[in-house]
C-alpha cells in the first residue's frame, strides 16, 4: 500500500491523502456533502470545473435557469428545499456506514439469479467471477463510488456462487419415474405420526437395488397408521417409488426443490408392513437421530400423560417440534384466524425461550449481592439463554425455520455478551447472510421470506420509535402501571400490524389468502402464548429430570385452550377466510424492493420506496388463469365452466396436485369433493366436457373410444396409442412427462378465438433437482395408401 493511503469501506468518509497531481482536477470539493450546499453545489459559486466541460455545463446551467424562471416562485422554493434535504440525507447515508445494509439484499439477489437460470451454471466461472470482483474492489478501495459499486456487484456474485457451491455439495441421484414396486433396505432416520398415516425417512443401504437405477440415498415413504418402526430400525420395505413432486402448474411452487436439497431422492408409499432386516451398524447420522428421537419421544410421552386431545398435540408440537398429529381442522382454524405461525417453531418461540431464561437467570443472580457485584451476571444470563436456545433447536427437530430463528437469537445474545446493541438492522442483515450462506435454497422458501420481511419491518419500526423511550414517565405505581399496560397492548398491536402488513403480499403470492382478523386474533391470543404456553412449557422441560414436570404441563395446556378458543372464535367471523387471487412474481419483487428501501433508508430518502410500491400496485392484478389443466398422469383434468370455476375429473388420484390447483384459484373446495366434476359427462369408455371456446375435451379410458373422440373433440387425453390420423390435439403421458402439467388459455379473437398452451416445464430448462427429461419420441412416418407398406415400415 502506498504511503499515506488507507483502505476505504462502504459508508466511511473518504479523504484525499497522497493523490498524484494529475488526479487533483477530479477531486470533489471539500464541502461536497454540506447539507446547506446540496449535491449540486452553490449555483452562484464560480464554476471550477475543467475548461473542456465548461461548454456542456453552461448549456445545462442555462436549461436549469430557464426551467426555474418558468416555475411559480413557491414551487421553485419547495424544490430547492427538497433538493437540499435529499442531498443532506444522501450524504448522511454515505457517511454513516448504512450503505453496508444493502449488501445482504445484493447477496440475496445473486441467489435468486442463480435459481432463475434455465441450465446449471458453471461452478468454476461463478467462483472465478466472485474472486475477480473481490480483487477489483481491493484495487479500487481509494475511489469511493467505484469501490462501492464493485462491492455491490461482488455481493451479487457471492450469492450466485453460493448457490452453485451448495448444489455441488448436495448433488445426488433422483429416482426414475414409471418403475414397478421395488424392495428397499435401510435405516429409519425419522418418523412422523400423522392423522391419516405414518411417514418415515429411510436412509438406504449402499449398493445396487434390483429394478431401480439410479438409486437415491434417502427416500420418504408413507405407511399406514401404526406401521412406522422406531427410529434406527434396520428394515426392508416393498415400495412404489417416484421422484419428488414438481410444480403442480405453471408458476406454482416447486415441491421437489427443497426435498432435493435435504438429500431426498424419492418419495412413495409402502406396500405392506416394513420387515426387520439383518442387524447392521447404523451410520452416524442415524445414531445421532436415535439419540435425539429418544429424548423427543420421552418428552412427548410425558406431555400426553398430563394432557389429552388438541392441547396435548399442540404442546408436543411446540416442545418437541412434532406437529404431525395436530388435527387438520385445528390447523385450518389457526390458518384462517392468522395464528398458524404459533404452530411452527420460529423466532417467536426461540425469543420466548431465550428471553425467559435470560430474565430469570439474571434476576436470580441479582438476588445474591456477591454474585451481582463480583460477576458479569448479564453475560452469564446470555450464555445460559444461548445454551438453552441451542438445546431447544435440537429438541424441536432442527428444522429450517428453527435454524433460522436460532441464528437470529444467537446473534442477539452475542451482542449482549460483547456489549453491543442487541437487535439492529445490521443484526438482521448478518443473520440473513448466515442463513442463506448455508442454505441458499431458503431464499425461495415462503417461511424464510415472510420471517425476514417481518423481522426487517419490526426492527426498522422500533428503531424509528426509539426516541419515544426518553419521554418523561408519570410518578407513582398507578401511573407507571397504566404506562406499562399501554406499552404492552400497544406493542403487541404494533407488532401484529407491522408484521401483518410486511408479510401479506408473500402470503398472497404463495398461499392466495390473507387473515383479515389477524391483528385481533394476535391481540387476544399472544398474552396466553407469552405468559402461559411457552414459559410453562420451558419449565416443564427443566423439571422433567426431577420428575416434577406434571406441575407445568396443565398450565401450558390451559394457555393452549385459550389460544385455540380464540382461533375458533375468530375463524367463525364473517369473511375470516380471506381467499384471494394470486399476484405475479414481478409484483412480489417490486414490493420486496420497496419494503427494503423503506426499512433501510432514512429521512426523506424513504420516499424512494413509493416508486416500487406504486409499480407493484399497478401490476398487482392476478395473472391469467388457465381454462384447462392436464396433470402428468393423463387422467386428472380440470376445465373452467361457465360459472368461472374449475371442474376437476380424477381428483382422487392426484390429490396434492388438485389441491394446489384449487389453492391457486382461491377455491375452498377439496380434492374429491362432491360435485367437483359436475361439468364432465362420463361412460365406461371415458369422459367429455365442453370447452369455453366451443368444442369438447375427451378423457379416454379405453382404446376403442379413440376413433370417435378424435372426430368429435378438439383435445383428446389418453394413455393409449392414438390413431395415426387423429385431427384432434392428442395429449399422452409421454408428452406430459416432458412438459409437466399443461395449462391451456383460451384467447378470444376475431376468428372465434384460439388456444395457447403453456407447459409447466419448458424443454430448455434442466436443473439438478428436476427429473431428467426423457428422449424425444421419434417422429412417426406419414401414412400411405398401401396398408401393407405401412405395416412393413413399422
Amino acid at each position: 500500500m502506498a504511503r499515506g493511503r488507507r483502505p476505504c469501506s462502504i459508508g466511511a468518509g473518504h479523504k484525499e491523502h497522497g493523490r498524484r497531481p494529475r488526479r487533483t482536477r477530479h477531486r470533489m470539493p471539500s464541502d461536497w456533502n454540506d447539507p446547506q450546499r446540496g449535491i449540486w453545489g452553490d449555483m452562484t459559486q464560480q464554476d471550477q470545473r475543467p475548461a473542456r466541460s465548461s461548454g456542456r455545463a453552461a448549456v445545462l446551467g442555462g436549461a436549469r435557469t430557464a426551467a426555474r424562471r418558468a416555475m411559480p416562485p413557491g414551487l421553485a422554493r419547495v424544490l430547492d428545499v427538497l433538493r437540499a434535504r435529499l442531498a443532506a440525507d444522501l450524504a448522511a447515508e454515505a457517511t454513516s456506514g448504512r450503505l453496508i445494509l444493502w449488501l445482504p439484499a445484493a447477496f440475496t439477489l445473486g441467489i435468486l439469479l442463480y435459481f432463475g437460470a434455465a441450465q446449471e451454471p458453471s461452478l468454476s466461472v461463478a467462483v472465478a467471477l466472485f474472486a475477480v470482483l473481490c480483487g477489483g474492489a481491493v484495487l479500487l478501495r481509494a475511489r469511493a463510488v467505484a469501490f462501492g459499486a464493485v462491492v455491490g456487484v461482488a455481493a451479487v456474485a457471492a450469492g450466485f456462487a453460493t448457490g452453485s457451491v451448495r448444489t455441488a455439495l448436495v448433488a445426488h441421484e433422483i429416482a426414475a419415474p414409471g418403475k414397478g414396486p421395488v424392495r428397499l433396505s435401510g435405516f429409519v432416520e425419522r418418523v412422523e405420526h400423522r392423522p391419516k398415516g405414518d411417514r418415515i425417512l429411510l436412509r438406504l443401504d449402499t449398493g445396487p437395488v434390483k429394478g431401480m437405477d439410479p438409486v437415491p440415498r434417502l427416500v420418504r415413504l408413507t405407511l399406514r397408521k401404526g406401521w412406522a418402526p422406531p427410529v434406527g430400525t434396520h428394515v426392508t420395505q416393498l415400495t412404489q417409488l417416484l421422484p419428488p413432486l414438481g410444480p403442480a402448474m405453471p408458476g406454482a411452487h416447486d415441491f421437489g426443490r427443497n426435498p432435493w436439497f435435504a438429500g431426498i431422492g424419492g418419495v412413495g408409499y409402502g406396500l405392506g408392513k416394513p420387515k426387520l432386516a439383518e442387524p447392521a451398524e447404523p451410520p452416524l447420522s442415524v445414531r445421532l437421530a436415535m439419540a435425539v428421537e429418544a429424548v423427543r419421544d420421552s418428552l412427548s410421552r410425558r406431555i400426553r400423560a398430563s394432557l389429552a386431545g388438541t392441547p396435548a398435540e399442540i404442546a408436543v408440537a411446540l416442545v418437541a417440534g412434532d406437529r404431525s398429529a395436530i388435527a387438520p381442522e385445528v390447523e385450518e382454524s389457526m390458518r384462517v384466524s392468522g395464528l398458524t405461525h404459533i404452530l411452527s417453531i420460529s423466532g417467536l418461540h426461540m425469543a420466548l425461550v431465550a428471553g425467559t431464561l435470560f430474565v430469570f437467570v439474571r434476576g436470580g443472580l441479582a438476588l445474591v449481592p456477591a454474585l451481582a457485584l463480583g460477576f458479569p451476571i448479564k453475560s452469564l444470563a446470555a450464555i445460559v439463554a444461548l445454551t438453552g436456545s441451542a438445546a431447544y433447536l435440537v429438541l424441536s427437530g432442527n428444522d429450517v425455520p428453527a435454524q433460522r430463528s436460532f441464528v437470529m437469537t444467537a446473534l442477539v445474545l452475542s451482542g449482549v455478551l460483547v456489549g453491543r446493541p442487541a437487535l439492529t438492522l445490521r443484526t438482521v442483515g448478518v443473520a440473513a447472510v448466515l442463513v442463506l450462506a448455508f442454505t441458499p435454497e431458503a431464499a425461495l422458501d415462503p417461511g424464510t421470506q415472510m420471517s425476514f420481511a417481518a423481522t426487517l419491518a419490526l426492527v426498522a419500526a422500533y428503531e424509528r420509535l426509539r426516541p419515544l423511550r426518553v419521554l418523561p414517565r408519570p410518578d407513582g405505581w398507578v401511573g407507571q402501571g397504566v404506562v406499562w399496560l399501554a406499552v404492552l397492548v400497544g406493542g403487541t398491536a404494533l407488532t401484529s400490524l407491522v408484521a401483518g402488513l410486511a408479510t401479506a403480499p408473500y402470503g398472497i403470492f404463495h398461499f392466495q389468502r390473507v387473515a383479515p382478523y389477524g391483528l385481533l386474533a394476535n391481540l387476544a391470543a399472544m398474552p396466553a402464548v407469552s405468559f402461559l404456553v411457552m414459559p410453562f412449557g420451558l419449565l416443564g422441560v427443566l423439571l422433567m429430570p426431577f420428575g416434577f414436570d406434571h406441575l407445568a404441563w396443565p398450565v401450558m395446556g390451559k394457555g393452549i385452550e385459550i389460544m385455540v378458543a380464540v382461533s375458533d372464535a375468530i375463524s367463525m367471523l364473517p369473511g375470516a377466510d380471506g381467499r384471494v387471487d394470486t399476484v405475479g412474481a414481478p409484483t412480489l419483487a417490486l414490493f420486496s424492493l420497496g419494503l427494503t428501501a423503506l426499512c433501510l433508508l432514512r429521512g426523506l430518502l424513504t420516499t424512494v420506496a413509493i416508486v416500487p410500491f406504486a409499480l407493484a400496485l399497478l401490476l398487482s392484478g392476478a395473472p391469467p388463469r388457465p381454462d384447462i389443466l392436464i396433470a402428468p398422469d393423463a387422467q386428472t383434468v380440470a376445465v373452467r365452466g361457465p360459472d368461472g370455476r374449475l371442474s376437476v375429473l380424477g381428483a382422487r388420484s392426484q390429490r396434492l396436485v388438485v389441491e394446489q390447483w384449487m389453492t391457486r384459484e382461491g377455491d375452498m373446495r377439496k380434492a374429491g369433493a362432491e360435485g367437483l366434476a359436475a361439468l364432465f359427462t362420463c361412460d365406461p369408455l371415458g369422459c367429455t366436457a365442453p370447452l369455453p371456446g366451443g368444442g369438447t375435451i375427451a378423457v379416454s379410458r379405453r382404446a376403442e373410444s379413440l376413433e370417435a373422440d378424435c372426430l368429435e373433440s378438439r383435445i383428446v387425453v389418453t394413455r393409449d396409442m392414438p390413431p395415426r390420423h387423429c385431427p384432434a390435439q392428442v395429449v399422452t403421458p409421454e408428452t406430459l412427462q416432458r412438459t409437466g402439467t399443461l395449462a391451456y388459455h383460451f384467447r378470444k379473437g376475431t376468428s372465434g378465438g384460439e388456444w395457447q398452451v403453456e407447459p409447466t416445464r419448458r424443454p430448455h430448462v434442466q436443473r439438478p433437482w428436476m427429473q431428467p427429461l426423457p428422449p424425444e419420441p421419434a417422429p412417426s412416418r406419414p401414412a400411405t395408401d398401401d396398408p401393407e407398406a405401412d405395416a412393413a415400415s413399422e
